[in-house]
């Protein structure tokens, strides 16, 4: 055989080879959960709970709170819950305002979304949620922070 097809032949062996570790070394990090997102976030129940606690805190809070001014947190929260369990693939139907339009006159800063994400963390692991479902929640969530952040402030 020719130096250089003996190459291309190693090449090709060393290309498949590679190809075979990173798909399965890729594969065994993305393994579906157990269970659907929204039963390891509590389902439904536990969904209610975590909006009720995250909206009860960031209204009182003084780095959030001014944005609750004269807001319903009752039906407030019955609709982030709804946001959520949709967004986990649970059965709650969503037909709320888009992240955008919900926000649009708020004007969200980049340090009350931080604080707002944290005051969720802390709620999810009140609440008992997995490091793996709070990080995949979170990685849902994360795209709508250019629909709800429109301050430099």
């Amino acid at each position: 055989m020719p130096p250089l097809a003996n190459t291309h032949r190693l090449t090709r062996c060393a290309l498949l080879a590679l190809s075979v570790l990173v798909f399965s070394v890729t594969g065994c990090g993305h393994r579906a959960p157990a269970r659907p997102l929204y039963q390891e976030l509590g389902g439904v129940q536990g969904i209610n709970a975590i909006s009720a606690a995250m909206l009860q805190r960031m209204s009182s809070d003084p780095r959030t709170q001014r944005s609750f001014d004269g807001i319903n947190l009752k039906t407030l929260s019955a609709s982030l819950a709804a946001h959520l369990c949709q967004i986990a693939d649970g059965p709650c139907p969503y037909d709320g305002e888009t992240m955008k339009n919900a926000h649009a006159d708020l004007h969200i800063t980049g340090s009350e979304f931080e604080v707002t994400v944290q005051i969720l963390r802390d709620e999810l692991d009140r609440a008992g949620v997995s490091t793996g479902a709070k990080n995949e929640l979170l990685r849902r969530l994360a795209p709508m922070q250019r629909d709800i952040v429109t301050s430099d402030r």
